[in-house]
């Protein structure tokens, strides 16, 4: 989650340096040539900058995106992705046709303060898992199994 909201910050520094670039060294505006003019301007000036401006929005959506997703998965459902895609491996998982049941979910508020390990002052408590205690780490050559829940 962390490279992801950084990685969107960093996008829109990107995106931000290439509008003041245009700004400073580009002699055309939005609102004095219009917007085909502006764009073919700011393409010839600086065809580098321009590829930069294109690169970092398409970037942009997609990071942004998969950050909204995450963020729903973790916020809404209580899963991550791999829960997701393999829940049907997984004994504690209740999945049916339409929906994943996560015993790790408490509802949105809680799990975001639970991902994210807000206190806030002391307001909230969130639930820190030991998971060296909670499962084994023996592995069962015979049957290919292992790090059974305790």
């Amino acid at each position: 989650m962390g490279y992801l909201f950084f990685l969107l910050f960093m996008i829109c520094w990107m995106i931000y340096g290439c509008i003041s670039y245009w700004g400073l060294h580009c002699e055309t505006t939005y609102t004095k040539d219009g917007f085909w003019t502006y764009i073919t301007q700011i393409a010839t000036c600086s065809p580098w900058m321009f590829w930069m401006f294109l690169n970092s929005v398409f970037h942009f959506m997609w990071v942004a995106v998969l950050l909204m997703c995450q963020m729903y998965q973790i916020s809404c459902l209580g899963i991550t992705t791999n829960e997701r895609m393999n829940a049907r491996r997984y004994k504690h998982f209740k999945v049916t046709t339409t929906s994943i049941e996560s015993p790790f979910n408490h509802g949105c508020v809680r799990n975001i303060i639970d991902f994210f390990e807000f206190r806030c002052c002391g307001l909230f408590r969130p639930v820190i898992v030991d998971w060296t205690r909670q499962y084994t780490i023996e592995y069962d050559q015979i049957s290919g199994s292992g790090y059974q829940l305790v």
